[in-house]
C-alpha cells in the first residue's frame, strides 16, 4: 500500500487509508489526504476527488440491479461520449461488487450526484449512476476487488467543461425514476388525465417539442432549443408518455423535473396556464356515482349524537391567539381575542403579498406559547402544544427557509412539527394530514396548512370545496385544535379563488387579508377583513434580515386591558 500510495502521489493524486468496509482508517480530517506513513495498516486506498487531485471526478455505475456492465456499454455507445473516451483514454476501473469507475479530470469539478435512477423491489429509487466529485472519495485499485480493467489510472487526462457537461448529461438520459407532480386538471376522469391516457397524446407531444425547436435524437433523447451538441432530456425512459428534463436551460422546463404529455401542452401552447389547456381539450362524461344510503339505526344514533342538550353548559372555546391593540386616547393597550380552539381561519392575499411570513409571526408566537415582538400572544392550553406545519406549495428549499425564520423567531424547545407535501395528489395531502392528526393523538393545539387548494381537484368544483372545508370542520371539532390556511385572492377583486375561497371563507371564524402596501412597497399590511365578533386594528410588518418585523412602536409604555367583548351574552333572550 505505501507503494501504491507513492504511485498515486506522483501521479498528483490526493490519497486517503481505508478499512475493510471502505471507510476511512482515519475519519478524522480526511479531505486533507495523508502521507505514506498513514497507509503501513491500510486494507486498501482511496482517491479524493476534487481540487485536491487535480479536478479528479469519479462516475461510479453502481451494480445494484446486477446491470453495471451493460449501462456502462449503452454509456459508451453514445458517439459523442465514446468520442471523448477513445481521445483521452479514460481509465475504467471494476469494483468488488461489479460495478465500475470511470475517471476524468476538469477544471469544473461538483460534489458528489445522483445522476440516474430506478426503483428498487421495495418501490424505492436507487443511484445506477453517481459521481464522486469535490468533498468526495472512491476506493482504488489495487484495494482487494478493485482491477483497473482500460487504460492507465495513473494517467488521468483533463476534459474540456463541454466535454464533461456531455457525459454528466448522458448519464442523466439514463435515469429511469422521476416523480411527476400533477396538476389538479389531472386528477381522474378530468380532462387533463383523458389526454394523458390518449397514445395519441405523444405523438402530440413530439409535435409540439419540435414546433418549439427541440431536437429529438437517438433512442429517446432530446436536444434544447439553442444548444448544438449534447442531451437535454429524454421522452419515454422515465415512463412512455413522461418528458424529463435534465437541462438548467430548458425554459419553461424546470431542470430534474419530468412532465406529462398535457403539462407540455399547457407549457408550449398555452405560457404555462393549466386551466386553459384544460379548457382546449374535450370535457369528459360527468360521472355520478349513488353513495350508499345509511339505514334508520345509523340515522338515529347520528342524530343523537348530535343532539344539543341544554341542560349542560358548553365551556367557552379557549383563546390561543391575541393581538395587542394600542389606544392612545385612553393610553391603553387592549388584548383581543384572534384565534380559538375547535376552530379554523383564514388568510388571504394577492400573490407575492407575504402571507407566508406573516403566518411565520403566527407560528412562532404559538411555539413561544407567550408575547412576540410586543404584538402576538400565543397561549396553548397544557397538553396542546404540539404544533403542525403542512406546507403544500413552496419547494424543498423555501420550505427549510420558512422553517428556519420560525425557529430563528421562536427560539428555545419547540415541539414544533413540519412536512413538504409538494409531491403529492390532493387526496393524498389531505389523507397524509387526518393521518398526522391520529399520529399525535389529541395534542394538537395549532396546525397550518400552506395553501388550503392543493388539497383540492378543483377550486371551482362545489364539490371539492364542500369537501375540503368538511375536512376541516371534522379535525378542527374532532381533535379540538385550530388551523390556520392559506388562500389568493383573485387578480381583480379581494374575494378568495373560486368556490373554494367561498366555502372557507363562509366557515372561517376569523378572515385576516395581507397585502403590500403601496406607499411603502417594502411593508405588508395585516387587516381583519372579516371575523365572528372579532376585529382588530390594522398594522404592518417588514422584512429585516429575511424575517418578518412587526412594524409598531410606543405600545410598550401603555397599560394592558384584556377585553371580553366577543364573550359579552347577547340581548335577547333565548327563544327556548
Amino acid at each position: 500500500m505505501i507503494a501504491q500510495f507513492q504511485k498515486y502521489h506522483l501521479a498528483g493524486f490526493s490519497c486517503l487509508p481505508t478499512k475493510q468496509d471502505k471507510s476511512p482508517l482515519i475519519p478524522q480530517n480526511w479531505r486533507d489526504g495523508f502521507s505514506e506513513e498513514y497507509f503501513k495498516d491500510a486494507i486498501g486506498i482511496g482517491l479524493i476527488c476534487g481540487e485536491k487531485s487535480g479536478g479528479l471526478e469519479c462516475m461510479d455505475f453502481d451494480n445494484h440491479f446486477g446491470d453495471a456492465k451493460s449501462i456502462l456499454a449503452e454509456f459508451l455507445t453514445i458517439p459523442e461520449v465514446s468520442e471523448i473516451y477513445q481521445k483521452y483514454k479514460l481509465p475504467i476501473e471494476k469494483t468488488q461488487n461489479g460495478g465500475y469507475h470511470l475517471l476524468f479530470r476538469c477544471s469544473k469539478n461538483e460534489g458528489n450526484r445522483k445522476l440516474a435512477q430506478r426503483l428498487n423491489s421495495e418501490g424505492k429509487p436507487d443511484a445506477i449512476i453517481e459521481t464522486r466529485g469535490e468533498g468526495g472519495y472512491f476506493v482504488a485499485d489495487p484495494t482487494p476487488g478493485y482491477k483497473v480493467i482500460r487504460n492507465d489510472i495513473f494517467k488521468v487526462n483533463v476534459i474540456s467543461d463541454i466535454e464533461r457537461a456531455i457525459l454528466i448529461d448522458t448519464a442523466c438520459s439514463m435515469n429511469e425514476y422521476n416523480q411527476v407532480i400533477r396538476t389538479e386538471h389531472e386528477s381522474s376522469d378530468r380532462p387533463g388525465d383523458l389526454y394523458n391516457a390518449d397514445f395519441s397524446s405523444i405523438g402530440e407531444m413530439k409535435g409540439l417539442l419540435k414546433d418549439a425547436g427541440w431536437v429529438e435524437l437517438q433512442h429517446g433523447r432530446w436536444r434544447r432549443p439553442g444548444k448544438k451538441e449534447g442531451i437535454s432530456a429524454t421522452l419515454g425512459k422515465i415512463a412512455p408518455n413522461i418528458f424529463y428534463v435534465f437541462s438548467s436551460n430548458a425554459y419553461p422546463f424546470e431542470p430534474n423535473k419530468s412532465y406529462s404529455p398535457f403539462q407540455v401542452l399547457a407549457f408550449i401552447k398555452f405560457n404555462g396556464d393549466f386551466s386553459e389547456a384544460a379548457r382546449s381539450l374535450p370535457k369528459p362524461e360527468k360521472i355520478v356515482t349513488e353513495q350508499s344510503q345509511k339505514t334508520i339505526d345509523e340515522l338515529e344514533r347520528i342524530l343523537n349524537s348530535a343532539k344539543i342538550d341544554f341542560s349542560k353548559q358548553v365551556e367557552r372555546p379557549p383563546i390561543i391567539l391575541s393581538i395587542y391593540d394600542k389606544n392612545k386616547a385612553k393610553q391603553e393597550v387592549r388584548e383581543k381575542r384572534v384565534f380559538t380552539l375547535g376552530n379554523f381561519s383564514c388568510i388571504i392575499g394577492k400573490a407575492k403579498s407575504k402571507k407566508t411570513f406573516f403566518l411565520v409571526l403566527v407560528t412562532a408566537a404559538m411555539i413561544k406559547n407567550g408575547k412576540l415582538q410586543d404584538k402576538l400572544i400565543g397561549s396553548l392550553p397544557n397538553g396542546k402544544k404540539t404544533i403542525l406545519y403542512f406546507d403544500t406549495e413552496q419547494g424543498e428549499y423555501d420550505s427549510y427557509n420558512t422553517m428556519h425564520r420560525i425557529k430563528a423567531l421562536a427560539g428555545g424547545n419547540m415541539n414544533f412539527h413540519a412536512y413538504n407535501l409538494r409531491p403529492f395528489s390532493p387526496n393524498e395531502r389531505c389523507q397524509i394530514i387526518e393521518y398526522a392528526f391520529k399520529l399525535f393523538d389529541g395534542k394538537i393545539g395549532f396546525c397550518v396548512i400552506d395553501g388550503i387548494a392543493d388539497l383540492s381537484n378543483g377550486i371551482n368544483e362545489e364539490d371539492e370545496a364542500t369537501r375540503v372545508s368538511t375536512l376541516l370542520l371534522k379535525l378542527t371539532k374532532n381533535y379540538n385544535c385550530h388551523i390556520a390556511t392559506i388562500l389568493h385572492q383573485n387578480k381583480n377583486d379581494n374575494f378568495a379563488t373560486g368556490h373554494l375561497g367561498s366555502a372557507i371563507m363562509k366557515k372561517a371564524e376569523i378572515i385576516i387579508s395581507v397585502t403590500k402596501n403601496h406607499n411603502s412597497p417594502e411593508q405588508s399590511q395585516v387587516k381583519c377583513d372579516m371575523g365572528r365578533g372579532v376585529d382588530f386594528d390594522d398594522f404592518t410588518f417588514s422584512i429585516n434580515n429575511d424575517l418578518p418585523v412587526i412594524d409598531d412602536s410606543e405600545q410598550e409604555d401603555l397599560s394592558v386591558v384584556t377585553t371580553s367583548d366577543y364573550y359579552e351574552p347577547q340581548k335577547e333572550s333565548c327563544p327556548f
